[in-house]
């Protein structure tokens, strides 16, 4: 009786995703080390997920898709472990909201003042922004881009190197070096897609404000640069701004991010990306 007593208090207090995922682990006889060389995610981050500390990880957009990964290691159902995330995130945001206490009109000493009513107002709005900001980014990477988002979130701290200053040619246009790099900075936090030749996002990121991120030369070759938010991102080559890259918030796709285009756009000889109004969420 009593060890069902206890087998009991055990299931209840398994009461997070990272729990189970844990002590998936442990039944298994891996270490975080060892998920982690399955997994290609840092041995930090698995800690945060772990913990179901989120927060810890790089941005929301990672949560799912590390979680999942973390999963396949373990062997637990990643579909199952992917919904119960998102619902603890989901659940985080709603307990984060002020709680609602009703107050009686007959006792003037209880109503609320007109500050007080104000700032609940402003709290709630804000929280509702943030929320429909989470649902728009929370799209689950796929496996392939596991390791690269990985890479990209401690690749985001490195400084950009300088880059040789621009010749101009005789038409009067400058010229910059094919191997000049190519930075995205933040100006305020904005969210960047990198799409293929069909259109189809292959890797996505959030930049806080005053990140910095030198694109990779693979992705200047194989992709071009989508946003939502242009007036919140600065693009320079080899120090160089190039400019806004699109009317303010419009989602702009289909930027080259080659050295030589982003300068022909800059001397406003390209004709630019399309943009479209970014989608509501």
């Amino acid at each position: 009786m009593a060890d069902e007593e206890g087998a009991e208090q055990g299931e209840l207090a398994i009461t997070r995703t990272g729990d189970r995922l844990r002590l998936a682990r442990e039944a298994a006889g891996l270490s975080l080390a060892d998920v982690a060389t399955r997994t290609r995610i840092t041995q930090r981050h698995l800690e945060a997920i772990e913990k179901s500390d989120f927060s810890e990880l790089p941005g929301r957009t990672y949560v799912t898709g590390f979680a999942r990964a973390y999963a396949r290691a373990v062997d637990l159902p990643e579909a199952e472990i992917g919904a119960a995330v998102r619902r603890e995130l989901e659940d985080d945001e709603y307990a984060a909201r002020p709680a609602y206490e009703a107050y009686e009109p007959t006792d003037p000493a209880r109503l609320p003042t007109a500050r007080l009513t104000w700032t609940l107002v402003i709290v709630t709005a804000l929280l509702a922004s943030a929320y429909g900001v989470w649902r728009f980014l929370s799209i689950e990477p796929d496996e392939a881009l596991i390791a690269a988002q990985n890479a990209d979130a401690e690749a985001s701290e490195a400084p950009a190197t300088d880059a040789p200053a621009p010749r101009t040619g005789a038409a009067g246009t400058a010229q910059v070096a094919e191997n000049a790099p190519v930075v995205l900075t933040g100006l305020s936090e904005v969210w960047i897609g990198f799409d293929d030749a069909t259109g189809k996002t292959e890797n996505w990121r959030t930049l806080d404000a005053g990140e910095v991120y030198q694109v990779p030369p693979a992705y200047i070759e194989q992709f071009t640069l989508r946003t939502s938010i242009p007036q919140a991102l600065k693009v320079t080559v080899g120090g160089r701004d190039v400019g806004a890259i699109g009317p303010a918030d419009t989602l702009v796709k289909g930027v080259s991010l080659k050295p030589s285009d982003l300068v022909a756009r800059a001397e406003g000889s390209s004709g630019g990306a399309p943009a479209v109004p970014a989608p509501k969420r």
